[in-house]
């Protein structure tokens, strides 16, 4: 029973040892960890700000005119910004601009869709509120 106790000791002793000296390292493999999730957030962030920015300068626009059916889909991207997301209609073969800020989702809130033709000339703005 003795011999059983002492090796338990020496057991629970050697894990005590290596629990310690392995913390350090765990330590600093959790902080990496934390220090990319604090990086995502603000990539995400930056994005949202960006994405609302855009949204703004393309609803200006159209309030104001500057933007009108005809202007060449390059044109509008490199004023304006990119869309937060591009689909093409495989039925009309239009593509479809998306800006929304980012307070709204794809589903509620406000968005701009600007839709362009297979000559990627604006054929068509529509808001959404």
């Amino acid at each position: 029973m003795r011999q059983i106790l002492n090796n338990y000791k020496v057991t629970a002793g050697i894990a005590a040892v290596l629990l310690l000296l392995l913390s350090p390292s765990v330590y600093a493999i959790g902080l990496g960890e934390l220090m990319d999730i604090a990086r995502a957030q603000k990539d995400a962030q930056k994005a949202y700000v960006d994405e609302t920015k855009a949204f703004e300068r393309v609803k200006s626009a159209i309030d104001k005119g500057a933007i009108k059916k005809g202007d060449p889909k390059k044109s509008i991207g490199d004023r304006y910004g990119e869309p937060v997301v591009s689909i093409i209609d495989a039925n009309t073969k239009r593509e479809k601009w998306i800006y929304k800020p980012a307070s709204s989702s794809f589903f509620a809130g406000v968005k701009v869709y600007l839709y362009f033709n297979k000559d990627d000339k604006l054929d068509e703005v529509k808001m959404v509120e």
